[in-house]
């Protein structure tokens, strides 16, 4: 293994090499390039026309000498070559000329406007044409750019698409955007001689050209972005600066802009939209504050909003609206507090647990949001701090002052937040801001409140909106900006028109999976995408038999084991699985202590499994108990809860599933589907991510070890800070390589990598990164298999409903979305694979971003769908592929629970289940 990671070092390090001095080649000729046009422009400076004109023909007869002396022994083909790159050339030299002849014809045009420029001005004049040409000189330019060329509205060309499966009408929560004849977002590169340094100065000279350009417009002090295109390609006016004076100012068209790099503006404009609509802004979303909903039960409040993105699909641009809601409670940081010194304890421990990593608002503010970051026990209210102004003020002074607002304890601590702002050479600065907790309202449900029914299923009411309701929010805010005559005409301004209705496409839906159970049983899962009667009375594909076990808990739960155990032995053989009778230790307490203190003293080579039962669920024993036996004393371990085995109405399919789960973890395979590629295998990754940001980072990943899906291999790894996830990657995948061929004495033919938790703005880097390093890897062992890498994203606000006449419903399991609504740029698709039966069903958004397989489009979707089925944890499908599902469980038991890395005796089982 050791040489294989050798290996692929030297030919990362063989690659970087190349690639530095590729680099330093070109950067050399850059350099040489510029130095050559300085010298050239030095030369050209000054001179008269007549000198200048007669300088440029020696120099294109000199270059036409040169091209004629290299190309002598050249046949007839190649002279006409020659002459093209002559009249090419020539070409290049008018344009020079003109552009020289348009900076001499120059006339002023005098400040018409003192407007304030804020970046996007609000309306535009539309008889650019008359005002341009009695404002600026005729520049003889009109050969530089092809104007109609800019005019050509974006092509999008055929995707991928899947063809098999059930065609149904859909809708989607996105609407069409149209963009108006002849209009756009033009860019102008704008220079100011002599140079200005000063943005703020640079706006006021670019409103003196109103008459020209028109009010609508983006600048940022070196490119201009209007809505039209100008009838002069170039314009070269005179204004007058604050100091009085004259700077003459060159606008340039540049090109028109393409869709995807007009998305923040587009953004920007339906902010400004939701502003007009009077939403408060939070986190980027939207929401309405006179619309709240409260749920006095349980001192909670509810508002109601949207999430709202403008961007480039591959249908054409879409505006993408889903409903959000935000959770608030009526308690403050600072009764979290009291609350916390009442229960007593270590306080400074106890409040950081309480509060740290929570999202706190405060109102006084425009309902801004902060995450705490830290506390600070040392500083009150009555501290100081220094105003922008270099003014020291306290913090009870500077409430009072700017916000009117009284503070009662005086000796509360303060909350920080760290503000993260990328600057020059992309580091990481921090902005400290310090809160009082007597102003900062909690938002979010609590952990308590989560294990709550009664609180989530109030909740529930508000939140989990029906597609029909989730549908008719959307149209109730599109016929608000439609009925807002400010949000329509900051639209127009900008050649933008909003379609009064969600978009409606075709979907499709893939054939119900067949599963395979022991003793040659199949079954067709039904529409609910549920089979927990056909496991349970059916034996497992494979069963292992449970022969030396051990069970520990502590006196007062006594009873309530031993029933336990009875349980298993009577309904293990059910589902295949013989058991015998284990060892039992009773304890006198439930400390952590003498849990561990029995488990060291009764793990042995030959036990198979322990079984930990506890009165309560309790982090610290959980903890201690996952540590010893994942790396101290490797052996699988069953924890278990006493509350959830003494419910006799329930406690049957509760052991029925702790049976299967420990058939997973002894390393048998409860069922398997059917994939008639035989030498493939699939790997799901994800990185788990410390919510505080002080600890490790940690790696899993788990593969396939058969052609049904059912055996799995692990491997996990803890970045540590400052390593880089690629050497952690490359390791797992070897590994899990490694132990594909000591299982079946060969290497697979196809490799299919899902990787979960990459966001939209982190495509990109996995690609030039990831993707590439692990292909390297799979091709180490002699043959290349064929590749694919799919990046799953489960946290999305794009959804698609089956559409009955006009009724909206949840699309069926197995449901699929290819075209209109997806990215432009990449081979995606939409993928429903659960059944909801509250609620709105939210898809899976599959990317992939390297396909070098003969697989087409419908076996992708095919392999993905049935792979969501394969997650032993539970009888029914999940929203990502089983692989996915694994190592994120794993990667967060290791994270948050245990944070250390599991023994390697563990990975060739579902230990972490």
């Amino acid at each position: 293994m050791a040489d294989k990671h050798d290996k692929i070092r030297e030919l990362l390090e063989k690659r970087r090499k190349a690639k530095e001095e590729a680099e330093k080649k070109e950067a050399h000729l850059l350099d040489k390039k510029d130095d050559e046009d300085k010298s050239e422009k030095t030369k050209v400076h000054g001179l008269g026309r007549a000198e200048l004109l007669s300088r440029l023909k020696k120099k294109d007869k000199g270059d036409e000498d040169s091209i004629a002396n290299s190309d002598s022994g050249s046949s007839i083909g190649n002279r006409a070559a020659l002459l093209e790159r002559l009249k090419a050339k020539k070409a290049e030299k008018d344009q020079e000329l003109s552009i020289l002849q348009s900076s001499s014809q120059s006339k002023e045009v005098k400040d018409s406007s003192s407007r304030f420029d804020s970046g996007i001005a609000t309306s535009n004049s539309r008889d650019t044409d008359s005002r341009s040409e009695a404002n600026s000189a005729s520049t003889g330019t009109e050969g530089l750019i092809d104007l109609k060329s800019l005019m050509i509205e974006p092509v999008y060309p055929e995707k991928k698409r899947g063809q098999k499966g059930r065609e149904f009408s859909a809708s989607a929560n996105v609407i069409r955007m149209k963009i108006i004849k002849n209009m756009g977002v033009f860019e102008y590169h704008v220079k100011f001689d002599p140079p200005v340094d000063s943005v703020k100065e640079k706006k006021r000279m670019i409103r003196q050209l109103e008459d020209v350009i028109g009010t609508t417009r983006t600048f940022d002090g070196a490119i201009l972005c209007l809505p039209i295109i100008l009838p002069k390609q170039v314009y070269s006016v005179t204004v007058t600066s604050t100091a009085g004076v004259d700077v003459q100012v060159i606008l340039r068209v540049v090109k028109r802009k393409e869709l995807k790099d007009c998305e923040q503006l587009f953004n920007v404009l339906f902010k400004r939209i939701l502003d007009n609509l009077k939403m408060v802004e939070i986190k980027r979303n939207h929401y309405d504050p006179t619309a709240r909903m409260m749920v006095p039960a349980h001192k909670l409040e509810i508002w109601p909003g949207y999430v709202v993105r403008v961007q480039e699909m591959d249908g054409g641009l879409m505006l993408m609206c889903d409903t959000s809601h935000k959770v608030l409670r009526k308690e403050t940081a600072y009764t979290v507090m009291q609350d916390v010194k009442r229960k007593g304890g270590n306080f400074k421990d106890n409040f950081e647990k309480a509060l740290i990593g929570q999202v706190v608002m405060t109102e006084y503010n425009k309902a801004s949001t902060y995450r705490v970051d830290d506390i600070d026990l040392e500083q009150n209210p009555l501290s100081t701090f220094k105003t922008y102004s270099g003014e020291e003020i306290s913090y009870q002074t500077y409430y009072k002052k700017v916000y009117n607002l009284d503070i009662k304890d005086l000796q509360q601590p303060l909350l920080i937040y760290r503000q993260r702002k990328k600057e020059a050479g992309d580091l990481h600065v921090d902005k400290v801001i310090f809160l009082v907790p007597e102003l900062c309202r909690m938002t979010g449900l609590t952990d308590n409140m989560r294990a709550d029914f009664r609180v989530m299923k109030d909740v529930a009411t508000f939140t989990k909106l029906s597609p029909d309701q989730r549908q008719q929010a959307l149209q109730k805010f599109l016929d608000n900006v439609h009925s807002n005559p400010d949000s329509i005409k900051l639209l127009a301004d900008w050649g933008l028109e909003l379609e009064k209705a969600p978009i409606r496409i075709k979907g499709r839906t893939m054939d119900p999976e067949k599963l395979l159970l022991g003793k040659g049983v199949k079954f067709t899962v039904n529409y609910k995408a549920d089979w927990g009667r056909d496991v349970t009375n059916n034996t497992c594909l494979v069963a292992v038999p449970l022969n030396s076990w051990h069970v520990v808990c502590c006196d007062k739960n006594k009873t309530v084991v031993e029933g336990f155990i009875k349980l298993v032995k009577t309904m293990a053989p059910k589902m295949g699985i013989s058991v015998r009778e284990p060892t039992l230790t009773i304890l006198p307490n439930d400390k952590s202590e003498s849990y561990v203190k029995d488990l060291k003293a009764k793990i042995v080579s030959s036990l198979q499994l322990v079984v930990i039962v506890v009165p309560l669920q309790r982090e610290d024993r959980y903890s201690a108990v996952k540590k010893l036996c994942n790396t101290d004393y490797p052996i699988p371990s069953q924890v278990v809860c006493a509350r959830t085995i003494s419910d006799q109405k329930k406690v049957n399919s509760v052991v029925q599933k702790i049976v299967l789960q420990i058939n997973c973890k002894l390393g048998g395979e409860l069922w398997g589907c059917n994939i008639p590629v035989k030498k493939m295998m699939v790997v799901g990754i994800d990185v788990y991510h410390d919510p505080t940001r002080k600890l490790n980072s940690v790696l899993g990943a788990v593969g396939s070890m058969n052609s049904t899906m059912s055996s799995w291999a692990s491997f996990c790894k803890i970045q540590r800070p400052g390593q880089e996830l690629i050497d952690v990657l490359t390791s797992c995948l070897g590994s899990l390589l490694k132990q594909y061929k000591e299982t079946n004495n060969f290497y697979p033919e196809q490799i299919i990598i899902f990787r979960d938790g990459v966001g939209d703005g982190q495509i990109e880097t996995v690609c030039q990164h990831e993707v590439q390093q692990c292909e390297m890897v799979c091709q180490l062992n002699g043959t290349p298999p064929e590749f694919a890498f799919i990046i799953v994203q489960k946290r999305i606000n794009r959804r698609f409903f089956h559409l009955d006449g006009n009724k909206y419903a949840n699309p069926p399991p197995g449901s699929v979305l290819d075209h209109t609504v997806m990215k432009k740029n990449y081979y995606d698709f939409l993928l429903v694979s659960q059944h909801v039966s509250q609620g709105t069903v939210t898809p899976t958004h599959y990317v992939v971003v390297r396909d070098t397989t003969k697989f087409t489009p419908d076996i992708i979707q095919k392999i993905s769908y049935k792979l969501t089925h394969m997650y032993y944890n539970w009888p029914g499908t999940v929203r990502v592929p089983a692989p996915c599902q694994y190592a994120h469980k794993m990667a967060y038991q290791v994270g948050e629970v245990t944070k250390v890395e599991p023994s390697l005796t563990l990975m060739n089982r579902l230990f972490f289940l």
